[in-house]
């Protein structure tokens, strides 16, 4: 082993490059000749775009269904290529004495683990190229260049925590196990992350858990490019993946070890120095908030916001924000026995007919409200099964005509009301942005027998548009059949 790292560390310079450089094309080859491998990892994420995002979304009108599909199923397919080729390839060739082999060869360190990397990162590399074709040519999704070349850069260095994992079961397990235990991870791992689905979507307790998977944190970056609505802040999510890289690299590299493999060369130990204070580095700048965060000077800042809207502003930086939201803090109380408002056009009962939908509502006033109050909205309906996300509430329009006027209530805190109604799940919707059909923002409640407040901390979302809020709705979406529910006492102050 010695004598081989010796070899082809003392190569030329160019020698030791064309060395990697071939091993890399051996391994993308291989990879793409292996239709097992390449078939699935390649076709799926695309095959999930076409049914969910363009046949269930754009074909339907739904396109902010496409846009979320687009960036959620970027996202699963930077998952397949470092899970599957490190995972269940590893643990076959590690099985089968081929990595044995490899360390006997002059191989340059290192060249072995490098090409699975880069054969994974080509492979999403191609996945996300012919995603975004068909977003923007098929599906329509109104995509910028700058946003196109945030997605895919996201989704290609995205698939490094995944090697990183697949590296750790691959080092870990049977080869004849490899492929059961890494669709164990794969497939939970994307539903829980909200690739499926979108999290507001879930159980509480499954959408409070989703921070806990790589492919979240991944998810919600390409949310937050496409502008789709989306949680936490920029330089968290790099943080927590690379930290999540480091950690099971190393992991994998002292289990390799440990069974006699020296992949990284005579001195794995330099190797694993520079690696690990590489990961300390990004963690420390994600930390520091380098990745997202203010700038240091606000005139820099300035400047480089008028740049960059004079090169090219995003739909939602060269939209104005709607009209001040006023001062009065209720917004409805329903003790006028009427479902009038302060303002803006009053609560009305919405279905999902006009999205091809069979969902239906009703509301009407009734005595006796939260504290004692005169009144309170009672809304009603059934949500039916004739499209892939029903909807059934009433909607509140702040600034006529409806979804068409936008209101800025960016000044206000809190948005709260009182709820209770037949014990099912219910949701606050908030539909705000420039694009009509965006993906909103939801904020999931249980609706018992007992007046209940709901009340959502608007500072608590820092990605929603809440400049630009075209409708308030209170509703659901599931399970299919008879709904019921009250509120009372809406404020937003």
């Amino acid at each position: 082993m010695s004598l081989a790292t010796t070899m082809a560390t003392n190569m030329p310079g160019t020698r030791l490059w064309a060395a990697y450089f071939g091993e890399i094309r051996f391994e993308f080859i291989k990879s793409l000749r292996t239709p097992a491998f390449a078939v699935p990892t390649l076709f799926f994420p695309v095959m999930f775009y076409v049914l969910f995002g363009i046949v269930l979304g754009s074909m339907r009108g739904n396109g902010g269904m496409s846009q979320y599909a687009f960036a959620s199923y970027g996202v699963f397919g930077a998952m397949g290529p470092g899970l599957f080729g490190f995972g269940v390839s590893l643990a076959i060739e590690r099985e089968q004495g081929l990595l044995r082999l490899k360390q006997a060869l002059p191989s340059p360190p290192g060249a072995y683990l490098l090409a699975r990397a880069a054969m994974a990162m080509l492979f999403v590399a191609i996945i996300s190229l012919s995603l975004t074709l068909m977003a923007v040519l098929i599906a329509h999704v109104p995509l910028t260049f700058g946003q196109g070349i945030r997605l895919f850069v996201i989704d290609v260095l995205g698939a490094l925590p995944f090697c990183a994992i697949g590296m750790f079961v691959g080092a870990l397990v049977s080869g004849q196990a490899s492929p059961a235990i890494v669709n164990l991870i794969f497939l939970p791992m994307a539903f829980l992350s909200g690739l499926w689905l979108p999290i507001q979507f879930m159980p509480k307790v499954l959408a409070d858990i989703a921070p806990a998977w790589p492919a979240f944190h991944l998810a919600q970056m390409a949310l937050a490019t496409v502008g789709a609505p989306s949680r936490g802040t920029l330089g968290g999510h790099v943080g927590v993946l690379a930290a999540i890289t480091l950690v099971f690299f190393l992991l994998a590299m002292r289990r390799m070890h440990g069974s006699g493999f020296r992949l990284l060369g005579a001195r794995p130990k330099r190797t694993l120095a520079i690696v690990a204070g590489a990961g300390a580095v990004v963690l420390g700048l994600s930390l520091s908030g380098v990745f997202g965060g203010e700038s240091a000077n606000t005139e820099d800042a300035a400047a480089a916001t008028d740049e960059s809207s004079a090169a090219a502003a995003t739909p939602a930086s060269s939209s104005p924000p709607g009209v001040p939201a006023p001062a009065i803090p209720v917004i409805a109380d329903f003790d006028g026995g009427s479902a009038a408002t302060s303002y803006g056009v009053g609560w009305s009962a919405s279905g999902d007919d006009m999205r091809g939908g069979n969902s239906s509502a009703t509301q009407r006033l009734v005595d006796g409200g939260a504290a004692g109050s005169k009144g309170a909205l009672e809304v009603s309906g059934n949500i039916g099964d004739a499209i892939q996300y029903p909807f059934a509430g009433t909607m509140f329009f702040p600034e006529g005509p409806p979804m068409k006027g936008m209101m800025d209530i960016s000044g206000k805190r809190t948005l709260s009301f009182q709820a209770r109604g037949d014990g099912k799940r219910y949701m606050l919707m908030v539909i705000s942005g420039v694009q009509v059909d965006a993906i909103p923002l939801m904020y999931d409640f249980e609706a018992g027998p007992e007046w209940k407040e709901v009340r959502l901390e608007l500072a608590g979302f820092a990605n929603a548009d809440f400049k630009r809020v075209r409708a308030i709705g209170v509703g659901t979406m599931a399970p299919v059949g008879p709904f019921r529910f009250q509120i009372d006492n809406v404020r937003l102050e």
